[in-house]
């Protein structure tokens, strides 16, 4: 497959970033248009801090191809934790779509398969685990 090749730029200051976006109120970026990139930039950075406060390399990258990407790979000895982010408030199977293609390429299992998102929900499911934003502390265990 072909692979595309550009960087993806996040900052670790989600608080920061708002300021600098002119945003001065959680109204105002329940509306904005880069409301999935603060809220990518947010998990991101946190699951940064998650490994870095474990005293392990961060080692998480993005994967994108010409016909789909994946937010987050994080390797873990020899497993990879492929993770996409959505920051809607309800969950949609069809967010694990992007997932599943890469799931299929790199022989991914299901188990390390996440999808965080903006709801208060976290399950598992078939394709793979559901988690709401709210519980990724639990992913100090995982990754």
């Amino acid at each position: 497959k072909r692979l595309v090749k550009s960087p993806k730029i996040y900052f670790y200051d989600t608080g920061l970033l708002c300021h600098l976006l002119g945003l001065e109120t959680s109204k105002q970026i329940s509306t904005h248009y880069l409301k999935g990139g603060i809220f990518e930039s947010f998990i991101i950075s946190e699951l940064i801090k998650i490994r870095t406060n474990k005293n392990v390399e961060p080692n998480i990258y993005f994967w994108k191809d010409k016909k789909t990407e994946v937010d987050c790979i994080i390797e873990k000895g020899t497993n990879l934790i492929s993770i996409e982010i959505k920051s809607a408030k309800t969950f949609n199977i069809s967010f694990f779509d992007g997932l599943k293609y890469y799931n299929a390429l790199s022989k991914n299992k299901p188990e390390n398969t996440y999808l965080i998102y903006g709801g208060n929900e976290s399950q598992k499911r078939s394709v793979g685990n559901v988690v709401s934003w709210k519980n990724i502390d639990k992913f100090k265990d995982l990754i």
